[in-house]
């Protein structure tokens, strides 16, 4: 009886120590967790605890809600230093041809301007409110296309066909730039399945992007595998680097630290959404003296 007794003395002690350590375990688990909800920049978690399983996988659990909330917290205040800085970019692209346009006002409401400058004034106006019609139509088209209920209407059409017309657009303003245009186009029609309105708007952003910077020479390659339908735009490269290749696509580069004034820079990220949009990729990259921007869609084989 009285080794029952001593027996079921240390059992309670046992058991009365183990609710101790649990009951130290949980409290210092609450206290690191009021200093985490405190300090969640410092990205810390939960310690394990030895000897007890189950609570060691109850924090493992936590732990990883813990680590999913801190990815979520960096996207977010990425996200939102990503929108401010695309709200300064818009201020400011709006903000140029704006105070522009003010001053030549200005300058018109002048008693001395003679009624020549002050046509010429008008004409400067006019281009620089055009310029500003862009930007606001580019901020438009950009948020519309990102919608996920953006409307296309894919049909066949045939490649060579559709970079003809285009290229031919823009005939005279590569000959006032004095830029030699090549065009190599395979004989075989090739089709693919896009938007006919949406892939015209690929084509005329690319050919644009040559013309604002190409010095001398404009290419464009179009060649198929059994698979895919290839094309290649390739002009001079006039010093791009590699970072810059890396954010050719991002929304409001320009490539220009001190920005051009001509353009908002969404043209490209434009042609990129629509392209994956219509089931296609695209990329960039530099090959010795030149930058390429090349694009493949699956290739509709016509029977």
């Amino acid at each position: 009886m009285q080794y029952i007794c001593i027996l079921l003395f240390l059992l309670v002690l046992l058991l009365a120590a183990r609710l101790y350590f649990i009951h130290r375990a949980l409290q210092q688990t609450t206290e690191d967790m009021i200093e985490i909800e405190d300090q969640p920049e410092q990205n810390r978690q939960l310690k394990s605890i030895s000897m007890m399983r189950s609570l060691e996988r109850l924090l493992g659990r936590i732990n990883l809600i813990y680590a999913a909330r801190q990815t979520e917290r960096i996207h977010f205040q990425r996200r939102e230093q990503q929108i401010r800085q695309e709200i300064e970019n818009i201020s400011h692209d709006l903000r140029t041809p704006l105070t522009s346009i003010l001053g030549y006002l200005d300058l018109i409401e002048d008693a001395d301007s003679s009624t020549k400058e002050r046509e010429e004034y008008l004409g400067i106006i006019r281009k620089r409110a055009k310029v500003l019609q862009g930007f606001i139509q580019d901020f438009y088209e950009i948020s519309r296309i990102e919608a996920d209920d953006y409307p296309l209407t894919l049909t066949s059409l045939p490649v060579q066909n559709m970079i003809k017309e285009a290229i031919v657009a823009y005939y005279l303003d590569f000959e006032k730039r004095a830029i030699e245009v090549e065009v190599n186009l395979e004989e075989k029609p090739c089709y693919i399945i896009v938007d006919k309105i949406q892939f015209e708007r690929i084509l005329n952003n690319l050919i644009q992007n040559a013309l604002k910077y190409a010095n001398w020479q404009f290419i464009i390659k179009q060649s198929s595998t059994k698979d895919s339908c290839c094309l290649q735009f390739i002009n001079d490269n006039s010093g791009l680097t590699e970072e810059e290749i890396n954010r050719i696509f991002e929304r409001f580069y320009t490539g220009d630290p001190s920005r051009n004034s001509q353009s908002s820079g969404l043209g490209l990220t434009i042609t990129k959404t629509l392209t994956q949009k219509m089931k296609g990729q695209i990329d960039a990259r530099i090959e010795k003296d030149q930058f390429i921007i090349e694009l493949r869609w699956p290739h509709q084989q016509i029977l």
